[in-house]
């Protein structure tokens, strides 16, 4: 009997201990601070996406500056205290140079909170009129965090004078079902092209490409426009775009013009 309450304790015990071990590996981890970059999608923000363009045609309005957004998330508790984001920027893949062409806001992750947006502040200035400026940032490691989710500690940020072309203008090579501007707009892009369409429909900003009404609405708009400009005109003297190439929009949606 002795030798049975000596086997059981010692079962006990050792669970005990077993559990112990466990809970101390989790709250290990849990403490273990780590920060990943996420930057949200144009249309939806539950999304996310691998990079930030951005067109300075496309913001009529903005004069001086604007400023685009990206989080920084946690892995593991938030603190009672505030807690400083290493953010490095990767010269050797960007050529926009900070406190000229753009500036990073806080990199301090308040107490208490498990993510922060963070600006960076760009600026339209002349000498970027005919060039593309690139920013790559990656986290780095400090005193506060280590490094985050692999893959999601850079961020790249592309912006201009003209028009850039957005990631989703062409169908996707991984996954065809993707919404696209192509398929309503035509492809290539072009500089013509998107400055036509914004014309035609009174719009100053691509719309979302998930929206089937408005991409058939838009689509019936600029082939209607199409038809009266091209109308009475040779075929040289038709739209082009900027590399002498004739401009067609495909037929999307319902029956209309072609």
């Amino acid at each position: 009997m002795k030798a049975l309450i000596y086997i059981a304790g010692a079962f006990i015990a050792g669970m005990s201990l077993l559990t112990a071990c466990k809970k101390s590996s989790i709250d290990s981890y849990q403490q273990d601070a780590r920060v990943y970059f996420r930057i949200p999608g144009e249309f939806d923000s539950k999304q996310s996406r691998d990079s930030l363009i951005y067109s300075f045609p496309f913001h009529p309005n903005v004069t001086t500056q604007d400023t685009l957004w990206f989080e920084a998330n946690i892995m593991g508790n938030a603190t009672s205290t505030d807690r400083e984001i290493g953010i490095n920027v990767i010269t050797d893949s960007s050529n926009a140079v900070e406190n000229v062409d753009f500036k990073i806001g806080s990199k301090i992750m308040p107490a208490g909170a498990f993510k922060i947006n963070i600006p960076i502040v760009i600026y339209k200035k002349a000498v970027v009129k005919d060039s593309v400026l690139r920013l790559q940032l990656a986290v780095t490691e400090n005193s506060d965090f280590k490094l985050g989710y692999t893959g999601k500690t850079k961020a790249i940020f592309l912006w201009g004078y003209k028009f850039l072309r957005p990631d989703n203008w062409e169908p996707s090579t991984t996954d065809a079902s993707k919404p696209n501007y192509a398929a309503a707009f035509g492809s290539p892009f072009s500089q013509v092209r998107t400055k036509f369409i914004l014309d035609s429909c009174h719009i100053t900003n691509l719309p979302d490409p998930s929206n089937r009404i408005i991409m058939e609405n838009y689509n019936s708009t600029i082939r209607s426009a199409l038809n009266n400009y091209n109308r009475g005109k040779t075929f040289t003297l038709q739209l082009k775009d900027e590399n002498g190439v004739n401009i067609f929009f495909p037929t999307f949606g319902g029956p209309g013009l072609g």
